[in-house]
């Protein structure tokens, strides 16, 4: 009787034992998983993610897990990726652009990383086409100065927020010691006022990289 039990206990030990292997390989490799995909996939997003600090971006602008948001001017996907797994999968991330190819090469690359809390929307011009009332964030960067009239889009995309909703906009300014060239921040201030947003504030620790970042709430209907 005391050699049944002792084969017992050390078999449920040696259960116990490989599923906490299990378990830290399943962690493991959840671990590495988000690593990759967060790793850039060229030169020129390793170099945009130095100069624009993912996470310190996102502390600032307040993405946090369980939000949804919506990043117009998604292009491939760099941004969304950090944003997807930032919010988790409680939350969801909302890619729109306008450029069909790009879009497909985002859709492709979340699929590869199985980020299932990412939507795809081919937006217009002057219409990003989101969904009413329903994003915490609309998330914008390095892209406002190829906007053809930053006023209607962003006009447009003011319903889609909640009534605490917040714009995050991330633009380069011009500064020939960065040498960028971009938007000047009194402009872009007074284009978004036109476009019924209010003015919350500016993060100015992209600064000597070339960039600010413009938090706005949406103001009264028209």
């Amino acid at each position: 009787m005391q050699n049944v039990l002792a084969v017992v206990l050390l078999a449920g030990f040696g259960a116990w034992v490989s599923g906490g292997s299990a378990w830290a390989g399943q962690a493991q490799k959840a671990a590495t998983a988000q690593q990759g995909v967060l790793e850039p996939e060229n030169a020129n997003e390793a170099r945009l993610n130095r100069l624009q600090l993912p996470d310190r971006t996102m502390d600032a602008i307040g993405i946090q897990p369980g939000m949804t948001v919506a990043e117009i001017g998604a292009g491939t996907g760099r941004w969304v990726v950090q944003l997807a797994v930032r919010v988790g999968e409680r939350g969801k991330i909302i890619a729109e652009d306008i450029d069909k190819t790009a879009l497909a090469h985002l859709a492709d690359r979340c699929a590869r990383w199985g980020l299932r809390n990412v939507e795809t929307i081919l937006g217009d011009t002057n219409d990003p086409r989101l969904p009413a009332g329903r994003l915490d964030r609309i998330f914008v960067i390095s892209s406002y100065h190829h906007f053809d009239d930053p006023v209607a889009l962003l006009g447009k995309a003011r319903a889609a927020l909640k009534p605490d909703g917040k714009l995050a906009i991330g633009e380069w300014f011009p500064s020939a010691s960065a040498g960028t060239t971009g938007t000047p921040p009194e402009r872009l201030k007074a284009q978004m006022a036109a476009a019924g947003y209010v003015f919350e504030r500016m993060e100015t620790f992209l600064q000597d990289n070339g960039m600010y970042i413009y938090l706005f709430r949406p103001g009264e209907k028209r």
